[in-house]
């Protein structure tokens, strides 16, 4: 779930950025005139629920793989472990 929100958090900062960026070469100051205060809310507040959830799911994946990474170097130092016990000693 925090790989899909990551992405679709980002595919919609994205989109939302780039919207803004050929509103503003299409001639951006005719539409931000143009545009209400409702309107101007609604897209920052769109914006700071990207990077919200960019973060949010961020942290969560983060979580995931440093618990994937521990659990991966427990597994490692049981075999580690394990097959240390089975060799025999060297010049016995």
């Amino acid at each position: 779930m925090a790989v899909h929100g990551l992405n679709v958090s980002m595919a919609v900062f994205t989109a939302l950025s780039a919207y803004g960026i050929l509103l503003y070469y299409e001639g951006g100051a005719e539409a931000a005139r143009a545009t209400s205060v409702l309107t101007t809310v609604e897209y920052l507040g769109g914006i700071a629920a990207t990077v919200g959830g960019i973060c949010f799911f961020g942290v969560h994946l983060d979580r995931r793989k440093s618990e994937e990474r521990r659990d991966e170097e427990a597994r490692k130092a049981a075999e580690a472990a394990r097959k240390g016990r089975r060799k025999p000693v060297k010049g016995a």
